[in-house]
C-alpha cells in the first residue's frame, strides 16, 4: 500500500489506544480494527521507540545510528513507514502546529 503524502520530519507518530503490539509465533505484529500487520526488524525498532513525544526526524537520528546509514535517508524511510501504518490504520500522527 502506497501511501498519498509522507508525514514532515517535524510531525509525531503516535499509537492509538486500539492498536496492540504482539509477538507471534516469532514475528512482531501489531492490530487494529481492520489490519494486523508483520513489521520487519527495523519497523519493529522504530515501533519500540514511537513514545508519541518522539518526532520522525527523531525517530529518523535513531535509525540512522543504530543501523549506520545516513540520517536523511532514514528520515525518508521511517516518514514512508509512517504513512503506511497510517494508511493501514495503526498509527495516527500529529503535525506539528
Amino acid at each position: 500500500m502506497k501511501p498519498q503524502s509522507l508525514p514532515d520530519p517535524a510531525a509525531v507518530p503516535v499509537t492509538p489506544m486500539h492498536v496492540r503490539p504482539r509477538r507471534h509465533q516469532g514475528r512482531f505484529v501489531v492490530g487494529g480494527y481492520e489490519h494486523v500487520l508483520e513489521l520487519s526488524e527495523t519497523a519493529t525498532f522504530i515501533w519500540r521507540h514511537i513514545d508519541g513525544v518522539r518526532t520522525v526526524g527523531e525517530l529518523g537520528a535513531l535509525v540512522a545510528a543504530e543501523y549506520d546509514v545516513a540520517v536523511d535517508v532514514a528520515v525518508a524511510d521511517v516518514a514512508e513507514l509512517i504513512a503506511d501504518l497510517v494508511a493501514a490504520g495503526v498509527m495516527t500522527i500529529r503535525e506539528p502546529a
